[in-house]
């Protein structure tokens, strides 16, 4: 990654690509929001909350706060927002009782029937919440980005290279205190959402089908979404590790039951070291010893 050349990312955006890739992000997420509200399943809550991402990316980077202030797009914005934000915690409830569900025998599983009990229950709490969410936003009007939004190619390239360098510096802090200390729980989890924010502003670029420069572009800006992704879905596993063993410590109580989520808590953390040397390994040998040069230009090259 430090040896490939970096290109001249932000002058790829054409504005009118931009804005129809936009439009389909939106609809995307209307397409999801119906096999949702049918079906809230695990599938379908991943499904919304990728295309909710996808929304945020083309809404962070429209280029004129006017637009961003817009009824319908502020509130179709703010609505997803929110619903993911739901989806989210539920999320971490089903990774919860997906863990638990996986450690000890069957004697001391009988003893976290009451932890997993108070899971279902705050989980369909958070589902019935999400669901009168996904109705509200169902009940909005779709925002349509490439019919009625004009914009110029020199704000549209502006824009989203100040979002680049803004997520890319981020990154250039953190990945380094990330690397070296694996209890930096909150650059850890900022790092991970970085990434996939940068991820997803890069979707916004036109394809090329040519064998030219743009075409080499094409080629370096997908490997760099690769290396961004596996970032994330490592960083990804480690902060479902995080959220776990603080949500058993808040639940240990006293006498049989604290000694139970003690012993998972001991097994947990060391799962976590494990996947956290992973990450380091990763960054070491994928990204090479000097990983943060990209990060490093990234700002210059957008400007």
């Amino acid at each position: 990654m430090a040896n490939t050349k970096v290109y001249d990312l932000h002058n790829s955006l054409d504005s009118d690509t931009y804005l129809d890739k936009s439009e389909r992000n939106v609809q995307r997420v209307s397409n999801k929001l119906d096999d949702y509200i049918k079906e809230p399943n695990e599938e379908n809550i991943h499904d919304i909350r990728k295309a909710i991402r996808r929304l945020e990316a083309s809404y962070r980077s429209l280029p004129s706060k006017k637009v961003r202030r817009k009824q319908v797009i502020r509130e179709y914005a703010e609505y997803s927002k929110k619903l993911f934000s739901i989806n989210s915690q539920i999320r971490d409830f089903d990774i919860i009782g997906e863990k638990l569900s996986k450690v000890g025998n069957p004697d001391q599983q009988d003893k976290l029937e009451s932890i997993k009990g108070s899971l279902l229950r705050q989980r369909r709490t958070k589902l019935k919440e999400a669901i009168s969410f996904a109705l509200e936003l169902r009940k909005l009007r779709v925002p349509k980005l490439a019919k009625k939004i004009k914009i110029s190619n020199n704000r549209s390239k502006k824009r989203f290279g100040k979002l680049i360098g803004k997520f890319g510096t981020r990154i250039e802090r953190n990945l380094p205190i990330v690397v070296n200390d694996s209890e930096k729980v909150t650059e850890l989890h900022e790092l991970r959402k970085d990434c996939k924010k940068l991820r997803y502003l890069l979707e916004l670029l036109p394809d090329s089908d040519s064998k030219d420069q743009t075409s080499k572009m094409d080629d370096y800006v997908s490997k760099l979404m690769g290396k961004l992704e596996s970032v994330q879905d490592i960083l990804g596993i480690i902060h479902d590790y995080d959220t776990i063993i603080a949500y058993l410590r808040r639940r240990k109580g006293t006498g049989t039951r604290s000694a139970l989520l003690n012993s998972i808590i001991l097994q947990l953390n060391q799962e976590r070291r494990d996947k956290y040397e992973q990450f380091v390994k990763f960054v070491k040998d994928d990204l090479s010893a000097r990983t943060t040069y990209f990060f490093n230009r990234t700002p210059n090259i957008m400007a």
